[in-house]
């Protein structure tokens, strides 16, 4: 049985990704960083199985850091997905420190241990297409034309720089991914497409950036999850990936077309507001290469997947309404 170690599975696309790979027959083995809670786990019956184990680990522990090598020591996985990075985009600003950090300072002391790990295999980066700022054209994998507009940017794209290095150096087998936004059933609720369902159905008003003129690509859980798994599976080392749609949706559309699944009236309920610092109009990905030699394409409709989404708040609007009082703390979230 492979093994693979998930970093971050107590992310949405981590936790997503570890119950893609179980009903895959993979052994799992994952670090979260804080408690979890349901709203990580979009499905939790593959995450209960035998073949999976999670250890807490927090990255900007040194000792945990050395807990983490124990483990992989023990296990010695084949692969490992990194998805342990602080994510919250307009907080990066507030806590730009913390971002280097976490998602890069850490991280790279993790690295340089496990290049001397030979049974390591693939070592994949989930990234983001935020390192190239705001583009009209599409971005092939293989683009060096970067202008990340934040903090959180300049640190993913310091950590792939990173990896590039130690790739050509120390033969590290580091690949590179980079997905559109992706979205699905137990993301947590401070995202656009959960946050829009939550206050609808609180009857309370949704504030729109910048009246919500900037594009966006959305990919579902599944798609997202099976684009690692054929990584995993076919991807080569030192390469990039990109995985994306082509599709693309203004972020007023999509709030216009989420309340017109709930018969809401949009212009009653929608407010605008300011746009927010660094914030990039379009991120537009050529996924050729990748479509090429992985054979990954989008399989689920966003139209399906947001009707789905809908069923789920109204059958856990209580739970998630409770939980959302977790995300408004930037503590919790930039930690």
């Amino acid at each position: 049985m492979n093994k693979v170690l998930i970093l971050g599975t107590s992310s949405f696309g981590g936790a997503a990704t570890a119950d893609f790979l179980l009903s895959k027959k993979f052994f799992v083995l994952g670090t979260y960083r804080r408690k979890k809670n349901p709203l990580y786990q979009p499905q939790t019956q593959n995450l209960k199985k035998k073949n999976f184990k999670d250890f807490k680990i927090d990255f900007d522990q040194d000792k945990d850091i050395s807990k983490i090598i124990k483990i992989i020591d023990k296990y010695k996985p084949k692969y490992i997905i990194d998805f342990a990075s602080i994510c919250m985009v307009s907080e990066s600003w507030d806590y730009p420190e913390n971002y280097i950090k976490s998602n890069l300072e850490k991280k790279s002391i993790l690295v340089r241990k496990l290049c001397s790990k030979r049974f390591l295999k693939k070592y994949i980066y989930i990234s983001t297409p935020e390192i190239f700022g705001s583009n009209k054209y599409s971005i092939k994998e293989d683009s060096n034309i970067f202008n990340p507009s934040t903090p959180y940017a300049i640190s993913k794209l310091a950590f792939e720089m990173m990896l590039k290095s130690y790739g050509a150096h120390y033969n590290f087998p580091y690949i590179i991914c980079r997905f559109s936004n992706f979205f699905g059933k137990g993301q947590p609720n401070y995202r656009l497409i959960p946050k829009v369902f939550l206050n609808i159905f609180s009857k309370k008003k949704f504030y729109l950036e910048g009246r919500g003129q900037s594009q966006r690509n959305f990919i579902e859980s599944y798609d997202f999850a099976n684009g690692i798994y054929l990584t995993i599976k076919k991807g080569v080392v030192k390469n990039k990936y990109h995985f994306s749609s082509n599709k693309f949706y203004s972020i007023k559309k999509i709030v216009q077309i989420i309340y017109s699944l709930k018969s809401e009236n949009f212009n009653k309920f929608v407010k605008y507001t300011k746009e927010r610092k660094g914030k990039d109009q379009a991120y537009k990905l050529d996924c050729k290469k990748t479509i090429k030699s992985l054979g990954w394409k989008p399989k689920v409709s966003l139209i399906n997947s947001l009707k789905k989404i809908k069923i789920f708040y109204e059958q856990n609007f209580i739970k998630l309404k409770k939980l959302d009082s977790i995300y408004k703390d930037k503590n919790f979230l930039n930690k």
